[in-house]
């Protein structure tokens, strides 16, 4: 194998991962339209994982990744993380946006990429690079001279503190425990495996507190745009992308998601750009360009000192991840 060959085998997951991070770019606004239109939380993150459970389970079927097969061999630990740390994080989340601004809880929860650095090191005991530190550093910065603006004109409510602060810690778990076990499944039974999980959760929610359904054809189509693109999706790059970077690098290169937030209250809700905004917003850029470029560089350097042996990036011919003996998964 060849050094440019060990880099370009890892780099598709770096484009997965800013696709996913964009198409949920889109969820704050039209959760607020379903708010809107009296769907609750509980309720859409019901219809979304659902509806979404229907195509990722075909895809999984016609490319020969038996979910079932994948439960045997371990993927129920999936489903549990999507049911317990997944359902968790997210409702918290969405929740909150019924208390405080979405400036303000969007502010608050991108200080996950700083949370996974310190539970990839103190945690998990894994190296970090300082590259990697002052990346995170530019892109939590930046995120605060992008959102503060707003954050200043929102309301602070107790309530919707107490619903936020522990979702981006919950989160930081999240992408740790998924980095760990979809590395042995291939992306779409992971996928399906930890959307049953989501399901089950808010279906559970749901009973206990009612499913609003639907009442117009409009909401009806909002609810399939998220399940279809925010949703299955989505989470299908997130199963591709996560278990190649390592959670660390996904949470750097996810604040594409943030730009998307951006980009939407600007181009769509007339949002002001002012000078803070777009410094900030460069500094995101910086700050995940200079990651990915020095991690390919770190991959193909890698790759002409082994050219040989397996790399963390290579697939088996199902799509899971093989690692080379004595690898650690995910480290930076």
């Amino acid at each position: 194998m060849t050094g440019d060959t060990g880099a370009q085998r890892s780099w598709p997951a770096m484009p997965a991962a800013v696709a996913a991070s964009v198409l949920v770019g889109f969820m704050p606004i039209m959760t607020l339209r379903l708010y809107a239109a009296g769907i609750s939380a509980p309720s859409m993150l019901v219809w979304r994982y659902g509806i979404a459970l229907i195509p990722l389970a075909i895809a999984a079927t016609i490319a020969g990744q038996s979910v079932t097969a994948a439960w045997g061999n371990g993927a129920w630990r999936i489903t549990l993380v999507g049911a317990t740390l997944g359902a968790g994080q997210t409702l918290c989340f969405w929740e909150s946006l019924h208390w405080i601004d979405t400036s303000i809880a969007i502010l608050l929860f991108y200080t996950y990429p700083a949370l996974t650095l310190v539970l990839e090191r103190f945690f998990f005991r894994r190296p970090i690079r300082p590259l990697a530190v002052l990346c995170v550093a530019a892109i939590v910065t930046g995120a605060g001279l992008v959102l503060l603006p707003g954050a200043a004109r929102g309301s602070l409510d107790p309530r919707g503190l107490l619903w936020l602060l522990p979702s981006p810690v919950l989160y930081a778990f999240y992408l740790a425990a998924n980095a760990a076990l979809m590395r042995r499944h291939p992306p779409l039974s992971a996928a399906t495996s930890l959307y049953l999980g989501f399901a089950l959760a808010f279906l559970a929610a749901g009973c206990v507190r009612g499913i609003d359904v639907p009442a117009t054809a409009g909401t009806w189509l909002l609810i399939l745009i998220i399940a279809l693109g925010p949703g299955a999706l989505t989470i299908t790059l997130f199963s591709y992308a996560v278990p190649r970077l390592g959670p660390a690098s996904y949470a750097i290169v996810a604040n594409s998601e943030l730009l998307t937030v951006v980009a939407i209250g600007a181009l769509v809700l007339g949002e002001p750009m002012g000078a803070g905004r777009l410094v900030g917003g460069a500094l995101i850029v910086i700050g995940i360009l200079t990651h990915a470029l020095a991690r390919q560089g770190t991959k193909a350097v890698s790759s002409l000192a082994g050219a040989e042996r397996p790399r963390p990036s290579d697939a088996d011919s199902r799509g899971a991840v093989v690692e080379p003996a004595g690898a650690i998964p995910g480290k930076l």
